[in-house]
């Protein structure tokens, strides 16, 4: 007996036969446009790195990806009240970066890589005459452990080794994160949905830093004015992929306030109007200072009375701005003194002393 193909048989397969014309037509537009967006496309294609170019840029423009990815997220909200992958949910829509919950088992050992690397800096820049001072910046999951689910307990007393350590070390260190915690009640310190200090952080790290260098501290007037407000979407909404109506908070849209710096007193020397003005302080850090809405290059002007000049790099870590420093004509230049190094203690929590950092890798994907 042969089976008998019934009129629902039928019906099934001409659905089939449509969803696959259906999709050929949708696809064909797509890779006539992919391929001639491609440069030596018979070579990729030999190699086969055509092939996965294409369903990667398929994948994401794909129209029923957002629709699953987004189910699946709010399975996953509403099972486990999780985000992605690299994003932890706090309390009252805050949110934190993963990577500050990982505390590597070793991590005596790898804090002691780090160390190492950091002394190699430190001697590095003795040969060439210059003074290195940390500003350590304290993770946003230790000062706002009150918004944060349940912490290892290693994580509050990372900082305190950290700056211990660096002591032991004869390397000169600013621990700010004592100030952060008697000031977040007053102020917020990191936003609430990014990975980052707010401009009101950053200062606080700039006048405590100042408080503790007094030595370092010039003549020179510069004032810091709130110039505006701005709308921020925080980088780590980017692994939020569930519905908003699911945790509302989470979406509300965070606002700060803009500064600039500037001369108080706008008299221009000759060595000014011809460059030749003496900056004998270096800044290096990461998108902390990178980024120019925090303003930390210009707060740090401002409690310092000092211009400086900055080596920041943001999406790689404090390394790799370091080693672009080292690298660069700035290490030769004499008249710079003292490198004061920003440095997001999270990054102690990486197996390798590393200059990619999680953003970097989340740009991977997104």
């Amino acid at each position: 007996m042969f089976p008998v193909m019934t009129s629902a048989s039928k019906l099934n397969g001409i659905a089939f036969c449509l969803m696959l014309a259906a999709m050929l037509l949708y696809s064909l537009p797509k890779s006539v446009s992919f391929l001639r967006s491609q440069e030596q496309a018979l070579t990729l294609f030999l190699d086969g790195e055509l092939i996965r170019k294409f369903e990667a840029s398929y994948d994401r423009e794909f129209p029923l990806r957002a629709v699953s990815v987004e189910a699946w997220a709010n399975l996953q909200y509403l099972l486990f009240r999780e985000g992605s992958s690299g994003v932890v949910l706090g309390k009252d829509g805050w949110l934190f970066t993963n990577e500050e919950y990982k505390v590597p088992n070793a991590h005596q050992q790898v804090l002691a890589r780090h160390l190492e690397r950091i002394a190699e800096v430190g001697a590095h820049l003795r040969e060439h005459g210059k003074r290195l001072i940390l500003i350590p910046v304290p993770m946003k999951v230790d000062i706002y452990a009150d918004r944060a689910p349940s912490l290892d307990a290693r994580t509050p007393r990372l900082y305190g080794e950290f700056v211990e350590q660096l002591r032991r070390m004869d390397i000169e260190v600013a621990p700010v994160r004592q100030s952060f915690l008697a000031s977040k009640a007053e102020q917020p310190l990191f936003l609430r949905t990014d990975t980052h200090w707010t401009p009101q952080g950053a200062s606080l790290a700039a006048r405590e830093f100042a408080r503790l260098h007094p030595e370092l501290v010039g003549g020179q007037g510069y004032r810091s004015e709130r110039v505006a407000e701005k709308t921020i979407a925080g980088d780590l909404l980017n692994f939020v992929r569930f519905s908003e109506w699911l945790e509302p908070q989470v979406f509300a849209a965070d606002t700060i306030p803009v500064y600039e710096t500037s001369q108080a007193e706008q008299r221009v020397d000759a060595d000014q109007l011809f460059g030749d003005s003496e900056q004998s302080i270096m800044l290096v850090g990461s998108s902390y200072t990178k980024i120019e809405d925090w303003n930390f290059p210009g707060f740090l002007k401002e409690h310092l009375k000092s211009d400086l000049l900055t080596t920041a790099v943001e999406a790689r870590g404090p390394f790799y701005a370091m080693e672009e420093f080292l690298a660069g004509e700035y290490l030769a230049n004499g008249e710079i003194k003292t490198v004061i190094w920003e440095f997001p203690v999270r990054t102690l929590l990486t197996q390798q002393a590393s200059s990619q950092s999680w953003q970097a890798i989340m740009n991977q994907f997104f």
